[in-house]
């Protein structure tokens, strides 16, 4: 399965960080190996919460209002972080999650290095 996670992650990658990008700040591409980790790792909760971290980061570099992708993903955070065992996810959930945590992450990041 780890095989399958990375061939995606790396697909992701390049869908969402184009040749032409800019590199990513030191912190940034730390945290993005970390997520690349935990998603290959199978840690949706973990590639939810690491996402979000890295998409805050450039949501506050970029200085643009939020987007609907990125209130949906400070949502999902939300949800995995408190532990509410009401509304926690499933892990089929959890895995669609973790992969439109990634895209969202990967496109807000690259395009905050690129300004």
């Amino acid at each position: 399965m780890e095989g399958k996670r990375a061939d995606w992650f790396a697909r992701a990658l390049a869908a969402n960080a184009p040749p032409q990008a800019a590199a990513l700040p030191a912190t940034w591409d730390q945290a993005c190996d970390e997520l690349e980790r935990a998603y290959v790792a199978g840690a949706g909760a973990a590639s939810v919460v690491l996402a979000f971290a890295l998409a805050e980061a450039a949501q506050r570099k970029g200085g643009e209002s939020e987007s609907p992708e990125f209130d949906l993903l400070r949502e999902r955070r939300n949800r995995v972080a408190h532990l509410d065992a009401r509304d926690y996810p499933d892990a089929a959930t959890l895995e669609d999650w973790a992969q439109a945590a990634v895209r969202t992450a990967l496109r807000l990041a690259y395009g905050a290095a690129w300004r």
